[in-house]
């Protein structure tokens, strides 16, 4: 089922709503959950099996971590000092391996299922290259919806609950609606267990105020959604699917075209599913923040998809920092190449981990690892460059406190960034290559490609709106807030003209191929 489906929007969202707020509070929780398995299961069919059976691992191994805590808490007085010291060692030894096991089932299946296909494929063309017949079989599967966020805040849920920064689920019910609630498990965001579960498992009761913002976000993640991104794909999909075809200033526009359409995509379905929460009072963590006014590309990750960053950074990269190998490695450079890079190497090399891990995760295949590196080299060399920089650069500080050096990092940033879009929606490493050379070639064709001029004027209207409520927001400026204090006839005035544009300017029907939501498919 998707978002933007006539049965979610006017059946399945207003009934669960209605359901759950006639019902009394106590049976709200339920009706949320049984709304989270429907959508699951009309969405994925069988695979609500691993829903079941994730879900059943997590909780679980958090009772038994939970278990685990109560017995280190007891004092234990028939037992000596030395005793009793061992006895918390060795509890502390079954937590690391309940913890460890735990996430070793649900990465082990994840891993399995998304990436085994494309090792047995890399692993099949380096035997074809080899002499004799070797040969090995490549599956294929169907990846249950939802699998990578699902599988990530599954684990993190167990790491939260083995460093005692929330308490276990008692009940097996608790952790699947945790898992499965129907807004964030197709595309996110990643939600923690100690901010979702009071809200979740315990509802407020409905609000006016709730309902009607949630249905502005819900609009506004549509317009994003059908009138910008979906028009913008059958650019994109020309361009890029046949990219032997153009060159210059086509891949240019196919390339500004597709970083619109995936940010109008996918921060239109954050929209949609924040707004979704939000009528039921539950709030999901938000996922974007006017990242296109980053000025490093550092920056810029921190403020799109906020919620794998901030995953990857207290899950893989600190705990990498704070790892015995990376203690030694510091300790080993310090010895041999100095103090500055006994502290910069280990961070660096935990830090190209993590970006391997973030291009990995965005698929399996080679062009994601190309992706992930692409964005860590941009870093790594802001990071080495920038304190000399500010050494021989004396005015530097002064330089950034103006708006035309930062006007000047932030179009820098997106340049970079759009070279990581390109890399990102190219059709495998070759493509990316190709079409980077393309661009020093002149493009005598139509830019009109799959598009009328109607449809490009669609397009800027739409960038320059996207652009102007970034801007306000980037500003400080609460639109939502201020739209809920204007009189009745302009507040309604705007809500039917949204939904106006949608109906009017949405790219649907037979002249349009709308794409499905593309972060669906990690």
């Amino acid at each position: 089922m998707s978002y933007t489906s006539f049965g979610y929007l006017f059946l399945f969202l207003p009934l669960v709503w209605v359901l759950w707020a006639v019902l009394p509070r106590r049976g709200r929780p339920a009706v949320l959950l049984a709304a989270s398995l429907l959508f699951y299961w009309i969405s994925s069919g069988r695979y609500l099996i691993w829903m079941l059976a994730a879900a059943a691992v997590t909780w679980l191994t958090g009772l038994l971590l939970g278990r685990l805590d109560t017995l280190s808490a007891t004092t234990r007085p028939e037992l000596s000092p030395a005793g009793r010291k061992t006895f918390k060692k060795q509890l502390t030894g079954a937590k690391r391996l309940a913890v460890g096991g735990g996430a070793a089932v649900l990465l082990g299946v994840f891993l399995w299922l998304k990436y085994w296909p494309f090792a047995a494929r890399s692993i099949a063309a380096l035997l074809d290259r080899m002499p004799g017949a070797l040969s090995l079989t490549v599956p294929s599967y169907v990846l249950p919806l939802g699998i990578s966020f699902v599988t990530l805040m599954a684990v993190g849920y167990l790491v939260d609950v083995y460093r005692g920064s929330c308490r276990p689920a008692a009940h097996y019910w608790q952790v699947l609606s945790f898992l499965c609630f129907w807004p964030h498990v197709v595309e996110g965001p990643f939600d923690r267990w100690d901010s979702l579960s009071g809200p979740l498992l315990d509802p407020p009761r409905p609000s006016y105020k709730n309902l009607t913002f949630g249905v502005q976000r819900v609009v506004w993640g549509l317009f994003k959604k059908m009138v910008i991104a979906d028009r913008a794909n059958m650019y994109v999909k020309a361009v890029f699917d046949d990219y032997t075809q153009y060159s210059g200033l086509a891949v240019v526009v196919g390339t500004l075209l597709y970083t619109l359409q995936l940010y109008a995509e996918f921060s239109g379905c954050m929209d949609i599913v924040l707004g979704s929460a939000e009528c039921f009072g539950i709030p999901l963590a938000e996922n974007f923040r006017q990242p296109f006014f980053s000025r490093t590309v550092g920056e810029f990750w921190r403020r799109w998809h906020i919620t794998l960053g901030a995953w990857l950074r207290e899950y893989l990269f600190q705990p990498l920092i704070l790892s015995g190998p990376w203690k030694s490695l510091g300790k080993f450079c310090r010895t041999r190449l100095g103090a500055a890079a006994g502290r910069s190497l280990p961070v660096w090399a935990a830090l190209g981990v993590t970006w391997v891990a973030i291009g990995w995760w965005h698929g399996a295949g080679w062009l994601y690892l190309v992706y992930g590196l692409y964005y860590f080299f941009w870093q790594l060399l802001g990071e080495i460059f920038e304190p000399i920089f500010t050494a021989r650069i004396p005015r530097l500080a002064e330089l950034r406190s103006r708006r035309w050096y930062r006007l000047f990092q932030v179009l820098r940033t997106c340049l970079l960034v759009l070279g990581g879009m390109l890399i990102f929606r190219a059709n495998g490493t070759k493509a990316a290559i190709a079409m980077f050379r393309s661009l020093t070639v002149p493009y005598a064709g139509s830019l009109l490609i799959q598009l009328d001029a109607r449809d490009l004027a669609v397009l800027a209207v739409g960038a320059v709106l996207l652009l102007a409520v970034d801007l306000l927001h980037e500003k400080g400026i609460a639109i939502r807030q201020r739209l809920a204090a204007a009189p009745l006839v302009l507040r309604w005035a705007v809500y039917i003209a949204g939904v106006l544009a949608i109906l009017i300017f949405g790219a649907y029907g037979d002249n349009y191929d709308p794409a499905g939501f593309i972060y669906a498919q990690f």
